[in-house]
């Protein structure tokens, strides 16, 4: 049996930034696994744990050495190597003692090059501990973060200066140096609870010896110490606390020994919005904020902290007093903005610019009004709204000209909507005004107004049309502008709502508006550009759900201007792919034969029934009558998955007529007439799939 450790390697740093943690932990863990496998060490887990101070790599019960190295040898060829009757020939002795094989081990191996003699080499592992040494500072020296930093007189890079390091298999320490920095067996404890260093026995007791350390190094048992703090201050006040998963985890990654603690504000700021509020003490004190039974906000908030709650007074009135400036700073906002209603704010756009070259947000403000108009009659049913559209579009942005905006932009559309009830504005324009930046990324908060949805689909559209059009263009991972997160965005209203569009129409405006602005005179590639960036997008959410990707590309190849249309043909395919297998394996062969004997046919002429000679011909073209008559219907109403099964009709008709028909007859005008009615079957297809595209095989998908 092979004999295991554990393995650890922590990685003493500088408080890491906590929005980066999760990434470092998935781009450490991946390498490690990566180069594990390549050095052809097994082990039963492995998995990071860290805090702000530290990342820590555990790998339990590795290997003590290497698997063995099994090569093939390549030696003489076979005619030269081995009689006919298989013995052994001198070249091939020769062979196997200069390699050191077995010459009864070696065999014949057929290559590019015709048939060779070959042999196994082994080659024993090496100890666990020496590939470790070699190992570990190559990974660390590869790692790719969003951001690194140099220090001292070195040049290496890392998320954060490096203060020390402990790398111990089972009980025994491994030497390694790291930026100038070696191991020990020594980890450092919390900084103000715990600033003696500790010797580490073995990488079994990592966790314990921190525990005594006053540190938590499980970011998972971090966070239930924090949840069931959070929950014991708030019972105090018989409140609630309000959950937010960002700020939890956020807030896990900034402390090392949590508990939290209970603080108040003054009740006169409960007279700011709540969205105010809570953006204070969630984005500028890393608070949670409490509510009560009916969820109004209470004057309280809580506290995370770095260390145990007892005799902690001081600490909370230091957050209170930090609170308190940072609530009277807002109230002075928010009174200081209502002197001066919305509509009257529009001037002031013309001082803000949108993006250099595309002028500024009264341009902007212009190219929604525009745009709104002429998205809102496209969606039938809703002419009750289309008079909010104008003025949702006129108010959008004016609340970036608010001091309070301007203090918290996370706030804007909200300060909007608040300002825009305030100056007594139809509440639907209201509520647009901060639906326009929905649905948030990640989230499933889509617009729930009308005036909202179109609104938010024209300032996203506007944003992936105006940024082609100087060429401003998403590459690799470099998206400045947010392009996909808005094409995403469309995707989502469209789909949500169930709205059939025309995205070539809908982007032919934007360009319009752009020109006569002056701003762009686009190359004419730009519309397809587009479109292809957004139906890119749309591919990979289709994946990402489980889509098969022939049946995509078999939908998107024939039209890809409507997104809600081309969600219905996928789909509809792909629950005949998953249920009906065999049925639709039929439908797509029978069309694929009638595609390949007719692609090179551009003549689409009447079928002739004077020129059938075969009774089969006659049953055919009745079928195909038949079936059109639900087949096109079902088609205009979307109903794919019925006009799908309708064709079923025809594949039995359609494979005898294979059997029983020359199509390529020596009659010209009778070949003719037998491919116009083929043709007229591929061309059935035309408005759903290429399906000659779709690959059937069980692992297509």
């Amino acid at each position: 049996m092979t004999k295991t450790r554990d393995f650890l390697l922590e990685i003493g740093v500088e408080e890491l930034p906590s929005s980066l943690i999760s990434s470092i932990f998935e781009e450490t863990k991946s390498r490690f696994i990566e180069k594990l496998k390549e050095s052809r060490l097994h082990y039963e887990d492995l998995y990071l744990v860290g805090t702000p101070r530290r990342i820590a790599l555990i790998i339990k019960e590795l290997q003590e050495r290497q698997e063995p190295l099994i090569l093939e040898v390549k030696g003489p060829a076979a005619k030269v190597g081995f009689s006919p009757d298989g013995e052994a020939l001198q070249p091939a002795l020769a062979f196997a003692r200069a390699q050191g094989i077995d010459p009864q081990s070696l065999f014949i191996k057929e290559t590019e090059r015709g048939k060779y003699v070959f042999g196994k080499k082994i080659r024993d592992g090496q100890p666990s501990r020496d590939v470790l040494i070699q190992l570990c500072p190559v990974v660390l020296r590869s790692l790719n973060f969003p951001r690194s930093m140099l220090w001292g007189e070195g040049d290496y890079r890392f998320v954060r200066p490096i203060r020390w390091l402990v790398a111990i298999f089972g009980e025994d320490e491994i030497p390694l140096s790291v930026a100038s920095v070696s191991t020990s067996r020594f980890t450092h404890g919390h900084r103000f609870l715990s600033k003696n260093s500790q010797a580490l026995n073995k990488a079994a007791d990592y966790f314990t010896t921190l525990e005594s350390l006053k540190v938590i190094v499980d970011p998972i048992q971090r966070r239930t110490m924090i949840e069931e703090a959070l929950d014991r201050e708030v019972k105090k006040i018989d409140g609630h606390w309000l959950r937010d998963e960002d700020l939890i985890n956020e807030v896990t990654f900034l402390v090392e020994y949590p508990d939290a603690a209970l603080g108040n504000f003054n009740e006169k700021y409960l007279q700011l919005p709540a969205c105010v509020l809570t953006t204070v003490m969630k984005h500028h004190q890393k608070y949670f904020a409490c509510v009560d039974d009916e969820g109004k906000l209470l004057s309280r908030f809580l506290v995370v902290l770095n260390r145990p709650a007892f005799g902690c007074e001081k600490i909370i009135h230091g957050n209170e007093r930090v609170l308190k400036a940072r609530l009277e700073d807002a109230l002075f906002f928010f009174t200081e903005d209502q002197k001066k209603k919305l509509e009257q704010r529009t001037k002031s756009l013309k001082g803000i610019v949108f993006q250099e070259g595309l002028g500024t947000m009264w341009e902007k403000t212009l190219r929604l009004k525009y745009l709104v108009e002429r998205l809102g009659a496209c969606f039938p049913g809703n002419e009750n709204s289309l008079s909010h559209l104008e003025r949702a579009a006129l108010l959008a942005k004016t609340d970036l000209t608010c001091e309070m905006v301007k203090e918290l932009p996370e706030l804007q559309g909200h300060m909007g909507k608040v300002y825009a009830q305030l100056d007594g504005e139809n509440e639907e324009v209201a509520t647009a005004i901060k639906e326009q930046y929905l649905p948030s990324p990640g989230q499933e908060d889509y617009p729930e107004t009308f005036t909202g949805c179109i609104l938010s689909l024209a300032d996203k559209m506007d944003n992936i049309v105006s940024s082609f059009s100087l060429g401003r263009v998403p590459s690799g991972s470099t998206d400045p502008f947010g392009l996909r997160r808005q094409a995403q965005g469309i995707l989502n209203i469209l789909l949500n709502r169930r709205w059939y569009s025309n995205l070539r129409d809908w982007i032919s405006w934007n360009l319009t508006i752009l020109k006569e602005q002056g701003f762009v005179n686009p190359d004419p590639s730009v519309t397809n550009d587009i479109i292809q960036f957004i139906i890119g997008r749309f591919r990979f959410y289709l994946l990402e759900t489980g889509i098969n990707y022939s049946i995509i590309n078999a939908v998107i190849s024939v039209s890809c201007d409507d997104v809600y249309d081309i969600y219905l043909r996928i789909h509809a395919l792909q629950k005949l792919f998953d249920n009906e297998r065999k049925f639709f394996e039929d439908i797509i062969t029978g069309y694929s034969r009638a595609n390949n004997i007719t692609k090179n046919f551009q003549e689409l002429s009447l079928v002739d029934t004077n020129l059938f000679e075969e009774e089969v011909e006659h049953q055919l073209y009745k079928t195909l009558q038949s079936i059109e008559k639900e087949f096109y219907p079902a088609i205009q109403r979307g109903d794919y998955i019925y006009a799908c099964e309708s064709f079923s009709a025809v594949v039995p008709v359609l494979n005898n007529f294979f059997d029983d028909v020359l199509v390529m007859t020596e009659s010209e005008s009778v070949r003719n007439n037998r491919l116009s009615m083929l043709k007229n079957i591929v061309e059935l297809w035309q408005p759903i799939a290429d399906l000659s595209q779709i690959v059937i095989e069980e692992g297509s998908r």
